[in-house]
Formats: structure tokens, sequence, C-alpha cells
């Protein structure tokens, strides 16, 4: 009997002991969060929802440049099916909201609704692949005719989702406000301007022109605008003091008056290999015919 209740006693120290070694749950091979799909970009705590995106001027009015859109399953374990999220516009709403709280002064600028006929997303049905975070879908702009001192926006939200009770979608920060920034081949640096200004009939009598940083605006896909000297680069000061340069196929330079200022001639050339531009152009200021003379060097950040 003795030996029956080792026996006994000694299967259910087995027992117990296997069974204290069975793996626990892992509380995170759960989803810890509700769900949700969202844009990324549309929270209003990132820039009011707001995302600017650079793109392209293009050559003629046929032709679309494009980014993508972005969304995302959010929660702590990645989808484990395709979710397939639609999206629409989301109306003029964000726009008026952002323009009141932020542009409100008379001289601001203000955001304007980009055209319907200028873009289109072509897929509105946005897939996020199982086991990935993001999906995306691209857009495409005609931007030739984009005037560069206005601000295109549009915008989009969720509508729905291809499995409402596996995932939702995000309830607050819905509205993602796309806002475009035109750029071109020669926008997308500063300009180290080092020049000379002087009347035709004297030029030893100089003026030294040196800027460490000059903008150059896109105004097309092969021109830009600068300010007329050393004005100051500032929006009411366009018209009298902003200078068109356009760089043709071979590199040489066309350079006219953006506004009002006096610019009887000017050339050129673009080194592409360096981002210099060699400029020159006659001004009229006075009744004095001037030259400005210079080199606009690209301020090119080092390789990291």
């Amino acid at each position: 009997m003795k030996k029956l209740n080792f026996i006994l006693c000694s299967f259910i120290a087995l027992i117990i002991v296997f069974s204290g070694c069975k793996k626990k749950d892992d509380p995170l091979d759960k989803e810890q969060y509700i769900k949700q799909v969202y844009i990324v970009g549309a929270n209003t705590s990132n820039n009011e929802g707001r995302a600017i995106i650079k793109v392209n001027y293009v050559n003629t009015a046929d032709v679309e440049a494009s980014f993508n859109l972005s969304l995302a399953a959010g929660g702590s374990l990645t989808v484990n099916r395709d979710v397939t999220a639609t999206i629409s516009d989301a109306g003029l709403g964000r726009i008026t909201m952002y323009n009141n709280l932020y542009l409100y002064r008379s001289t601001d600028i203000k955001l304007r609704k980009l055209s319907d006929a200028v873009y289109r997303i072509p897929n509105k049905d946005v897939v996020i692949k199982a086991n990935n975070v993001y999906g995306t879908t691209p857009v495409y702009v005609k931007t030739a005719g984009l005037a560069c001192d206005s601000l295109y926006a549009f915008t989009v939200k969720i509508a729905a989702v291809s499995e409402p009770d596996y995932i939702s979608i995000r309830k607050v920060d819905t509205v993602l406000l796309v806002s475009l920034n035109l750029i071109n081949d020669y926008s997308e640096y500063s300009y180290k301007v080092v020049g000379q200004s002087y009347p035709l009939s004297n030029p030893a009598s100089a003026t030294s022109i040196s800027m460490a940083a000059r903008q150059l605006k896109a105004t097309s896909y092969n021109s830009v605008r600068f300010f007329h000297l050393d004005g100051k680069e500032e929006y009411p000061n366009i018209a009298s003091l902003g200078v068109k340069m356009q760089v043709a196929a071979d590199n040489t330079l066309t350079i006219s008056a953006w506004g009002t200022l006096n610019i009887i001639a000017g050339g050129g050339t673009y080194n592409p290999a360096t981002k210099t531009f060699n400029a020159w152009y006659n001004y009229v200021s006075g009744g004095v015919t001037y030259q400005f003379k210079g080199t606009f060097t690209a301020i090119v950040p080092a390789a990291t």
C-alpha cells in the first residue's frame, strides 16, 4: 500500500511540474488597441493635418506630375489579411478652416482649391496588404498651367473600409489637407550670389553684390524668379523687384522683368555640373542704364 501511495504521489508531482512549465499566453500576441485605418499626415497635431507635397512643374499641358498618398493600419499588430480603404474628396471645409486660422491677414496668400480638372486620383481603393502597415495610391497633377504664387490644395478622407468589423476608420483627425509646393530642377537649393552692379557709362564705379543664401522660385519647368540685387525676398516686392530667368535646352539664359522692373536686355549660361548661373542683365533706374553681372552658385548639402 505504501508503495502504491508513493507511486501516486510521484505521478501527481510530475503533473504539477509539467503543468507549471506550460507556456503562458503572451498578451502582446493579441491586439492591444482599437484597430483603425487612417490617412498618414491627417493628425491635426502635426501641422494641423496639412501635408505640403513637392510637385515638379512639367513642360506641357498634357503631361502629369505624380506623388503618392499613404494610408496606414494602426494597432499593436499588423493586419492579418488584406484591407481595402476607400478614399474620397473631403470638400472645402478644412481649406476654409486653415485659411481662417492661419492665413487671415489681408496680405496672406490663401489656400485655394485645386480644380478637379487639374488633378486626379484614379484608384480610390487603397489596399493595405496582410502583414503590412501602409498602402499607397498615386495622385496625378497637370502642373504646367499652375501659377507659382498661388497655394493650391485639396482634401481627402476615408469614406469606407472593406472589413469594418475587423478594422474601423479613425474617428478623429480624419481629413488630410494636401497643399502643393511647385518646384523644378533649379529651385531646390539656396544660392550664393556674387556680382556687381554698375552704370554702363562708368563700369569703374561698380557696387559689389554678395548674398549668402538667395532663393530661386520655380515659375515653370525651366524658369525661376529671383529678387533684383539685394532686394528683400518678400511677397509685396515681387512686382517691382522680380526678375525672371529661363534656361533653354542648350543651357543659355533669357532674363526679363517679372513685373515693373525696367530690364532692357539680359542673358548668360547655366552650368549643370556645378549648378551655377552666370547671368547678366541691363536695367534702367532714374534714367540711367545699369548692368548687373554675377554668379548664382547652388549651396549643395554635404553627402551624409
